[in-house]
């Protein structure tokens, strides 16, 4: 008597795996856009350490966030970070300097001399001018004139915890749709523009002790 239990007991785990399966399968994935590694390290002599970034607590969450700047959220429960932003942003910001300047870039302390690069997400949200249905929840063709806010504080130190720089920065994009892949199309080019402008201090700042 106890065998059809047993087989009846694994037929319930295995069409609940199946359930599973068919769920995350219906799961969407997004990283921000980068370029590619290089093969090998460039050889430039110099080497910056970008420790994970700190991140808002609204946005330490595998859902992608959509969070306006009066406080509505909409959790995307099916759109999902491929990786936890706080150490994402490091990377992504890691492969934009390294392209744009030759620097090698490291995401654990490195054994020989470098710059550390210190990130703070202040803001990834989604600005909608003021108006009487100001919400992130919009009904189908109406207009759009919403922009992506990125505002990001960094803070460029020498490895003996010299300050060489300290800035925040502030860039936003018009949103072609409030959905999760324009929201992360549009925040991917404001860090891409962020790495820019860093990558010029960067380029100018004295060599690490």
């Amino acid at each position: 008597m106890k065998l059809p239990l047993v087989f009846l007991a694994l037929g319930i785990l295995l069409s609940g795996c199946i359930i599973f399966d068919k769920k995350s399968e219906a799961v969407t994935f997004y990283q921000l856009s980068h370029p590619v590694a290089a093969a090998k390290p460039p050889a430039s002599g110099r080497t910056v350490f970008i420790p994970r970034a700190v991140v808002p607590s609204a946005l330490r969450r595998p859902n992608i966030v959509l969070l306006d700047d009066t406080g509505w959220v909409r959790i995307e429960d099916a759109h999902r970070w491929i990786a936890p932003l706080d150490r994402t942003i490091p990377e992504t910001v890691a492969r934009h300097l390294t392209a744009a300047t030759g620097f090698a870039t490291a995401l654990q302390v490195p054994a020989e001399e470098h710059l550390v690069l210190l990130l703070t997400l202040e803001k990834m949200e989604v600005f909608a001018p003021a108006s009487a249905s100001r919400t992130l929840f919009t009904l189908p063709g109406m207009a759009n004139p919403d922009t992506a806010v990125l505002v990001v504080s960094y803070r460029l130190e020498k490895s003996d915890g010299t300050l060489v720089a300290a800035k925040t920065y502030t860039q936003s994009r018009p949103l072609k749709g409030r959905t999760p892949s324009e929201f992360v199309q549009a925040q991917s080019a404001n860090l891409a523009d962020f790495a820019t402008e860093l990558a010029q201090g960067l380029r100018s700042a004295p060599p690490s002790p």
